[in-house]
């Protein structure tokens, strides 16, 4: 960032910086939900908790099973990486560095999930399915990560468009 935008305070100077300070906290937070999903699985484990319906490991059988771990494993690891990727071009991105539009897309897939998430929950409700409690925990979290992955997604393109009006095109 130059050092005359810094004192400038007009109405779109002053929203470039909120929209550069918004990619560093809330890439930050797109980071942490993937974090979260790694440490919630861990204490899953670790406590002994029921990952899987007996009916449904049964039905499934044990090649059936190490199947759906598989898909399950790799379904985690491509979340978590779309996070680590999205949060860390969100800071580079605010820091003035210039990218495709490779984060924006894995924002995009991230916002498509988040939404598929909170439909099925909202589904398993209707069904009577699992603790109400966990259930709105549930929304609540995947609401959470989608506003903020949604924040991240308008933040970028705020700023680019700020940096492509001021002649700013990043590094």
């Amino acid at each position: 960032m130059e050092c005359s935008s810094i004192l400038k305070n007009d109405k779109e100077s002053v929203k470039y910086r909120r929209d550069q300070n918004t990619l560093v906290v809330l890439g930050t937070g797109v980071i942490a939900f993937g974090l979260w999903g790694i440490i919630k699985t861990i204490a899953q484990v670790l406590l002994g908790l029921q990952l899987f319906d007996p009916e449904d490991v049964e039905t499934l059988g044990p090649a059936g099973m190490a199947v759906t771990i598989v898909i399950i494993v790799l379904l985690f690891s491509f979340d978590i990486f779309l996070r680590l990727y999205v949060g860390l071009r969100a800071h580079r991105e605010a820091n003035g560095k210039k990218f495709g539009n490779g984060h924006l897309v894995a924002c995009g897939w991230l916002i498509l999930g988040s939404v598929l998430s909170i439909a099925l929950v909202f589904w398993a409700i209707t069904q009577a399915e699992g603790d109400p409690f966990d259930n709105v925990a549930a929304i609540l979290l995947e609401l959470s990560s989608l506003i903020i992955t949604v924040e991240v997604f308008a933040a970028t393109i705020g700023v680019r468009r700020y940096r492509k009006k001021y002649g700013m095109e990043g590094k």
